[in-house]
């Protein structure tokens, strides 16, 4: 039997995975990671990979985001959401290990008009949130040693995401279309690894579920505008382009948004420590980030 490792890192070739991959290695902290080779479908295939390690913390980062898709493939998006995370608690309740799962703003229904607190009713309108409700809730009920992170607006330099899909759409066309009656905000994928890289150092105990963005609130439209800006000031983007603001009915798609999403970040703050920093400065990093290389 080898030495207790600290960390399982699932998921690690993903948009989040991969930056927090990077946040435990620059820390220090011994990881062993998997991504589809390891099938958390699959019970048994998570006990032949994991079991030798005996994992303190598990990081679920595998997770099936592409929200309008499951609709239809609803069947496999349960499969990944809620099945595999609930296998993943099964096994940390046998071995003692830690779970931290992030979740989605999209578990609630956006009706509401000021910050969703984590007491807030989830009332998911599309498949992909129901899923990652009905994850959520199976880890609850099997394994009390669990942090949930409801996240919302991900973006960072290793996967697609919306601010990659303006920064192509703005070298691509003389006018973008933007939804500017959704609100949210943004979260960067850095300074989110920082943070669970933080909480795993800290061994904290203080279980629950949990929300978590970057500061402030925007729209997608004002979102857009402000890529836009800073693009042009750095030089990524070298043309003009007209940023127009469109409604929700003008661009249907088949799972529905939210149209209010922001959440409160009191809890993650007060009891995690968590560092939360201004959408619009973590804007300007992941710009210059990627700019840079």
């Amino acid at each position: 039997m080898s030495d207790r490792i600290k960390v399982w890192l699932i998921g690690n070739q993903g948009m989040l995975g991969r930056e927090i991959g990077e946040q435990l290695a620059a820390a220090g902290i011994p990881v062993i990671a998997s991504d589809r080779e390891v099938d958390i479908a699959d019970p048994s295939a998570i006990e032949m990979f994991a079991s030798e390690h005996r994992p303190e913390w598990i990081v679920n980062c595998a997770a099936y985001t592409a929200v309008d898709l499951a609709e239809t493939e609803t069947d496999i998006a349960s499969v990944i959401n809620s099945d595999g995370p609930a296998n993943l608690a099964e096994f940390a309740a046998k071995t003692g290990a830690k779970l931290i799962h992030p979740s989605t703003d999209y578990v609630f229904d956006g009706v509401k008009r000021s910050p969703y607190i984590e007491t807030d009713t989830p009332n998911p309108q599309s498949a992909y949130g129901r899923t990652k409700l009905d994850g959520e809730r199976r880890i609850i009920d099997t394994l009390p040693r669990h942090f949930i992170i409801r996240i919302a607006w991900l973006y960072g330099p290793h996967g697609k995401n919306f601010a990659a899909t303006m920064l192509r759409l703005f070298s691509e066309r003389d006018q973008v279309r933007v939804v500017s009656d959704q609100s949210g905000t943004p979260t960067y994928t850095l300074t989110l690894a920082r943070n669970i890289t933080n909480l795993v150092r800290s061994g904290s105990e203080k279980y629950g579920v949990y929300h978590y963005t970057d500061g402030g609130e925007t729209t997608w439209y004002e979102f857009a505008r402000k890529i836009y800006t800073i693009a042009r000031e750095l030089g990524i983007v070298s043309k003009d382009v007209e940023i127009l603001p469109i409604t929700t009915a003008e661009y249907p798609t088949p799972a529905k948004r939210p149209a209010y999403s922001v959440m409160s970040r009191d809890k993650i703050s007060r009891e995690l420590g968590f560092t939360i920093t201004d959408w619009q400065e973590n804007l300007r990093a992941y710009l210059e980030r990627i700019h840079a290389v």
